[in-house]
This record gives structure tokens, sequence and C-alpha cells, in this order.
């Protein structure tokens, strides 16, 4: 199986499905990390990133797009539309519609966008910690049990020192927390829960 995930900047996908991402490689599938735009301390973002993902044992592709341009519209849609088409993904992960932030937003217009005629799974993975409060809540409905993958999720989220640098310890306590409160919904230590796009069943 082909995943791909979409996260606007550098340790997005680590906090929202990290854990996930390391079942699936684990069990062989590919996966391809996306990120859309690093806005700030590029080098050592970049670099932290690539860590994060070799940890997790995903490939990574940084679209570098202007933090400024990462508005929706068809050119970004058209830059997306390439992605797709190059690496033809079974499943598609990307960020909560209902994001507050604008980032996040404008990566998950585009990947609904392109999807809209794609033969693959879409999936929305959660506001990430810390995040804006939204109007709008997010509907979990389809779980993941991490409790074999919290190690790999927390090592990779550590690999972003620039951030932890920013939000201290209680960055990752909050993280891992919130992995607890959804396992304990489904009686598994710890789990990432997505909201459904489209769900295909290939059987």
């Amino acid at each position: 199986m082909k995943v791909l995930a979409f996260g606007a900047h550098p340790d997005d996908l680590e906090i929202g499905m990290g854990g996930t991402i390391a079942r699936y490689t684990s069990r062989g599938h590919e996966v391809l990390m996306v990120i859309a735009t690093v806005p700030n301390r590029k080098e050592n973002r970049i670099h932290e990133a690539e860590e994060a993902a070799a940890v997790l044992g995903a490939d990574l592709v940084v679209m570098d797009i202007v933090p400024d341009e990462l508005v929706f519209s068809r050119e970004i849609v058209r830059r997306f539309d390439k992605l797709f088409n190059g690496f033809t993904p079974d499943v598609v992960y990307t960020h909560s519609n209902n994001d507050s932030h604008q980032d996040h937003a404008a990566v998950t217009n585009a990947v609904i966008a392109t999807t809209r005629k794609n033969d693959c799974s879409v999936y929305m993975y959660e506001q990430t910690i810390p995040g804006g409060i939204a109007p709008n809540p997010f509907h979990g409905q389809y779980y993941v049990d991490i409790s074999e993958a919290i190690s790999p999720k927390l090592d990779s989220i550590m690999k972003h020192r620039t951030q932890l640098d920013t939000y201290g310890p209680w960055w990752l306590e909050g993280i891992k927390g919130r992995a607890m409160n959804h396992g304990f919904k489904i009686n598994v230590k710890y789990a990432e829960v997505f909201e459904v796009i489209k769900d295909i069943a290939r059987w």
C-alpha cells in the first residue's frame, strides 16, 4: 500500500499521526511524508524533519512553498496534482478542514481538490498541539491503535529540537496525553483518531 501524508509544516505529521505512520512502515507499506512550507529556521527545521522521517521509516518531500504563497489557489492545486500523479497513493492523510491555522487549511483544501477524482481513501488528523481553538469540532471516527508505536512517535517529535526549545517538555506531555485519552476510548493504551472524507474498501 502507498500512503501519502500531508503536513503544512515540519512536525505537524509527527504530532497528528506519527504513530500511524510508524505502524504503516513497520508492516512494509510505503509512506511519503510531504511538508508544504517551512516558515522559519529553514535549514534546521528541514534537517529535523529528515531525522524525524527516518525514525518513522518514511520518505520525505519538502515542497518549500513560500509561506505567503501557501493559499488555496489553482497554482497550489496544480503542484499537488503533480505530486499525486508521481506517487499514485492508495491512502491520503491531511489536516482537519476545521483547523484554525491558515496554512493547515490551505493544504487541506488543496488535498481535497486534488483527490476529488482519485480512487484513494482520504482521512484528516486532528489539529496540532499547541493549536488555536476552532469554532467547529473535530469529528473523530476512525481510530488507530498506536500502543506499539508510541515510542517512535515521541522519538520523531523529539527530533524537532527547535520546537522543543520553543514549547518545552509539556508539549510532549500534551501529545502523549491526547494519545492516551484516545486509547482509553477504544480500550487500548494509545491511539490516534481521524475524520473520514472517503474510505474505499479494497477487497
